[in-house]
């Protein structure tokens, strides 16, 4: 026997209640921060997919009772079936993914493998640092996401060839057989100075970077930017 307009509304009141009490605290969390790239994407995907989640657990067990009592039958039963075996896990699936992504980009992210990238970022975050990535850390040339802006050919969001290499630094990582600290697998690239650099009016002043050959030499990775400047990182001083 189906449910009554009254009785459906009785059920679904506490969780809508839920849901508008806990919308105005979330908003004033964004609206307070003082974070000036704050990430609305990042910040919504995150408690989307805790009540996604938690909205798919509770279809999963309710069908799991249905069926367990043998009323997982007619349109009601196929379509608790659809969402919580297709629907609300595919919806999860793809919040989590861009969520992923997002923080992904984050320091903290690179730097959850400490073992092995801490002293990068503490380099970078240093206010006493001279290394490229310590002087454009504070003075956020990048405002943010730094790692990420910076090494965007490299690693996890660079090629396929940089992936594949990303894979197996994450396996000696975790199997510990790795001897640090960590080096690059390739010279770094000039395009990821140049990207930010290249005919800015700082970078055109310098003379040297407007003769043709050494402009062209730099185009072409012949020379390296950092012949010229100090490294990115101090770490391995």
């Amino acid at each position: 026997m189906g449910l009554s307009v009254n009785q459906t509304a009785i059920r679904v009141a506490p969780v809508a209640a839920l849901v508008s009490a806990a919308a105005p605290a979330m908003a004033r969390g964004a609206g307070a921060t003082t974070d000036f790239q704050f990430d609305p994407v990042e910040f919504w995907a995150a408690r989307i997919l805790t009540w996604a989640a938690i909205f798919t657990l509770g279809v999963i067990g309710y069908t799991l009772i249905r069926a367990h009592r043998g009323r997982l039958t007619g349109p009601t039963g196929k379509a608790l079936l659809l969402s919580g075996v297709v629907l609300l896990p595919s919806f999860s699936v793809g919040t989590g993914m861009l969520l992923v992504f997002a923080r992904a980009e984050n320091i903290e992210f690179c730097g959850s493998c400490h073992r092995a990238m801490g002293d990068f970022v503490a380099d970078m975050e240093d206010p006493d640092g001279s290394g490229l990535a310590a002087v454009h850390f504070a003075n956020r040339y990048i405002p943010n996401h730094q790692c990420y802006q910076c090494h965007t050919s490299y690693g996890l969001f660079g090629t396929m060839e940089a992936k594949i290499h990303g894979v197996g630094q994450v396996l000696r990582y975790y199997s510990n057989s790795f001897e640090p600290p960590v080096t690059m697998w390739r010279p770094y690239p000039n395009a990821d100075c140049l990207k930010c650099h290249a005919r800015s009016r700082k970078w055109l002043a310098e003379p040297a970077h407007t003769d043709d050959t050494m402009k062209d030499d730099l185009f072409q990775d012949l020379i390296t930017c950092t012949e010229c400047h100090q490294a990115g990182h101090e770490v391995n001083e």
